[in-house]
């Protein structure tokens, strides 16, 4: 269908097309002219939606390559170390969380297991804090409410110390991005030889 331009009362464009016949607006003439038809991916399937020209296949195609890429850069600055130098206490593999290196990769063949995977780190649960539950409570209060129209701030302020007192040793696993543990072991050992970014 025949897209046709909007303008401003100046005459300027306003950068946007609708379509002849629906007359739905569109960012761009592109997608204007094939609001009503069917839009081709460049592969020559049908695209997935309105919004883009992809197909499916193509689109998470885009989005893989994307994640690789992302993951590449990401090995690319990390610091690299063999697997028998790591003293971390757990490693990171395809969202998953293990306790060695051996223990992430034994469900590969033999010549198939990653290159690396990612060290992790126990970074403990957030600490809570009485500012914030405080600032909730203000905003949800009368318009210049102000701490000091609150009862028990002491109390609070102790039972939240002693909160994250008692919670100090709840685990929880980070991946740490900065550390790339290379999945090379001894003669006899699993060694990765197929280029993986996971």
């Amino acid at each position: 269908m025949p897209a046709i331009e909007l303008f401003h009362g100046d005459g300027k464009s306003a950068g946007a097309w609708y379509c002849s016949e629906c007359r739905v607006v569109n960012v761009n003439k592109e997608q204007a002219e094939y609001c009503h038809g069917k839009r081709l991916c460049e592969c020559g399937r049908p695209s997935q939606d309105r919004h883009t020209n992809l197909c499916i296949d193509c689109a998470n195609r885009q989005w893989r390559e994307r994640i690789e890429r992302d993951e590449f850069a990401r090995f690319e600055k990390a610091d690299k170390i063999e697997a028998k130098d790591y003293t971390g206490e757990q490693v990171f593999l395809n969202d998953r969380y293990y306790e060695t290196v051996e223990e992430a990769i034994e469900t590969y063949l033999p010549g198939q297991a990653p290159e690396y995977v990612w060290a992790a780190r126990n970074q403990g649960i957030p600490q809570a804090d009485s500012s914030t539950l405080i600032g909730n409570l203000l905003e949800n209060m009368w318009e210049d409410a102000e701490p000091g129209d609150l009862k028990g701030l002491n109390e609070l302020e102790a039972a939240i110390d002693a909160f994250n007192e008692a919670n100090k040793s709840v685990v929880m696993w980070m991946v740490d991005y900065s550390t790339a543990v290379l999945c090379k072991f001894g003669s006899g050992a699993v060694e990765g030889t197929q280029a993986r970014r996971l």
